[in-house]
């Protein structure tokens, strides 16, 4: 007899977790700690993930299509590149985020100084009337 890929009780425990996460995900979103654009990756591969949970048979395939023997490997394998492109995302956007803040800091260093200039022009204009 052959034991099943994913026992009845482990797979719905799993896809239990991940609609979970994957309404937790949509509340970080309604609720603006998540930008909708950062929830895409979360979204997708939960839902990637929630596939493979409900049709264990389909990372078999998938399995023997990267040549790899073992299916758990080739979740493993899935894991690593998605967090290498988690990690790739969140990379570039802490990149913009920095040069976005640091034109920030210059544009209001730049106000800071054409602000002191008005300033002392208005109390030289204001000295030299009295």
């Amino acid at each position: 007899m052959t034991h099943p890929l994913l026992p009845l009780e482990l797979q719905i425990a799993a896809c239990a977790m991940l609609i979970v996460f994957f309404g937790w995900v949509l509340y970080l979103v309604r609720f603006q700690r998540l930008s909708l654009r950062d929830s895409l990756l979360w979204l997708l591969s939960t839902g990637a993930v929630l596939v493979f949970a409900l049709f264990p048979g389909l990372l078999q395939s998938l399995a023997r299509a990267l040549a790899v023997q073992v299916p758990s490997n080739a979740l493993f394998a899935l894991g690593i590149v998605y967090l290498t492109l988690n990690v790739l995302s969140l990379t570039i956007a802490l990149a913009n985020a920095s040069t976005h803040t640091r034109r920030l800091a210059q544009e209001c260093a730049l106000l800071r100084v054409e602000i002191a200039e008005v300033r002392s022009e208005v109390r030289s204009r204001d000295g030299a009337a009295s």
